[in-house]
């Protein structure tokens, strides 16, 4: 968060939902201490703070991770290290592009096996996260990682390895459908020669082809910048990636009106990646039920979102692993297509998964909320008074109080209620309110709502 703060001004209950939805989306939740600061800033003071990350001081959380002393040749401490990032960042939205474009330049360390190359790669992505698309998608070409990851390194003079430039087309920039295999073929001989050596990129200058290569109808002595810049001025990679992004951060099968406005704000503005997210979270289908708990939590929400409003200080080092049992293993993306994401997070297993998280936090990780405080001060802390206010309090903190009537009547009804099932109006001995409060919170995070974001 900025030094400068904007004036408090009053906001409306419909702008709060907003706002919580915007850190939800463009970040991963929040604390009530962060909802209460970025509602001090409104929904547009909000939102400018988080599109422009590099005028948030983030120094404290890298001081944090100096002192952490992560192993970045380690692929434990390197899932670790960027859990980390997640959970304590300033800069929420410079995080979520990051995973974003984890996710669309999809590279694993199974097959790179250097974890440092893939912290390279991830330190790249977030320097470009909120940048000019052209300038990442050169980096990205030039990345050791991705060279390792599709086989640039093989691709020479005289016998072109075709695996990049069919990426970089296909899953990129312009999508399929959006060129031939003779583009591609023609592509491949403008990237030979682009190599890695252990100090970082080479370009082989012996084994670069130097004759002509027509790709996409442009002719010339084309090299991997050539083909960069061809690839991101056709309006099929506006598209393209305006569709992409609206899915990741608003909602499934965006409408072509969605698509089309997102796609022109990133062609008028020289290739902003800014541009296209602003133009994302100002859009009126983003603030509308359309867009209100209409994605599914990926485990990296999941789990950063429920550290995060639960205050929890200190990281079991397995989370990483538990992120990976739910199907998001952070530096390995099950293919060069990245994470499906929606439906996909769901199943038997996985939900089961998520369900042992939420039960760990609420039976071993809720001490720290209650550390400070007697489960009686706690609850006088938040000025409930009655089993209702106790409901209404949790439901609103964790999920914007989107319940069914009923479902909320029978939370009452178990909070109204001693260990023996007694009812009564509100628990008084802490060792009661103990076992209810965290009872409550682990029944509301195994509703659907809460899988929700």
């Amino acid at each position: 968060m900025s030094n400068t703060r904007a004036p408090i001004r009053p906001q409306s209950k419909k702008e709060s939902i907003w706002i919580a939805q915007l850190l939800r989306r463009a970040g991963f939740g929040y604390t009530p201490k962060e909802l209460k600061y970025y509602k001090s800033l409104g929904y547009d003071g909000a939102l400018n703070e988080l599109l422009n990350p590099k005028q948030v001081d983030n120094s404290l959380l890298e001081k944090a991770i100096k002192e952490q002393s992560f192993d970045f040749t380690n692929p434990n401490d390197l899932r670790r290290w960027w859990l980390y990032r997640m959970i304590y960042s300033r800069r929420p939205l410079e995080e979520k592009m990051t995973l974003f474009l984890h996710g669309h330049f999809a590279t694993s360390d199974r097959k790179v096996r250097n974890p440092h190359a893939m912290y390279v790669q991830n330190m790249l992505m977030r320097k470009y996260a909120l940048g000019n698309f052209h300038d990442l998608l050169v980096g990205m070409a030039k990345d050791p990682a991705m060279i390792i990851w599709l086989d640039n390194q093989q691709n020479r003079k005289g016998k072109p390895n075709e695996n990049f430039a069919r990426e970089v087309m296909e899953l990129f920039t312009v999508g399929i459908g959006n060129y031939t295999e003779k583009d591609i073929k023609e592509a491949a001989r403008a990237f030979t020669g682009w190599q890695t050596k252990p100090d970082g990129f080479y370009f082989n200058k012996g084994q670069h082809d130097f004759s002509k290569k027509t790709v996409l109808s442009v002719s010339g002595n084309l090299n991997g910048e050539d083909i960069v810049s061809i690839l991101v001025k056709r309006p099929e990679t506006s598209k393209f990636l305006a569709r992409k992004l609206i899915t990741f951060f608003a909602y499934d099968n965006p409408d072509k009106s969605y698509v089309d406005r997102v796609s022109s704000s990133f062609r008028d503005n020289n290739y902003s990646l800014t541009a296209m997210l602003r133009s994302i979270f100002e859009d009126k289908t983003f603030q509308s039920e359309r867009a209100f708990h209409a994605k599914i939590k990926s485990p990296a929400e999941l789990v950063v979102g429920s550290i995060k409003t639960l205050q929890l200080e200190s990281l079991d080092n397995d989370l990483p692993q538990l992120m990976g049992a739910m199907g998001q293993d952070l530096f390995h993306p099950p293919s060069v297509k990245g994470w499906d994401g929606g439906e996909s997070w769901i199943s038997s297993d996985t939900m089961m998964e998520r369900f042992n998280f939420t039960a760990r936090i609420t039976t071993t990780r809720f001490d720290e909320l209650l550390k400070t405080n007697t489960p009686t001060q706690l609850v006088h802390r938040f000025g409930l008074t009655n089993a209702l206010e106790m409901v209404n309090y949790f439901v609103e903190l964790l999920v914007d109080g989107d319940v069914p009537k009923q479902t909320r009547q029978r939370l009452v009804e178990y909070v109204s209620s001693d260990l023996d099932g007694k009812k009564v109006s509100m628990i008084e001995d802490d060792r009661t309110l103990d076992a209810k409060l965290r009872g409550l919170v682990h029944l509301i995070m195994t509703l659907p709502t809460y899988q929700l974001t």
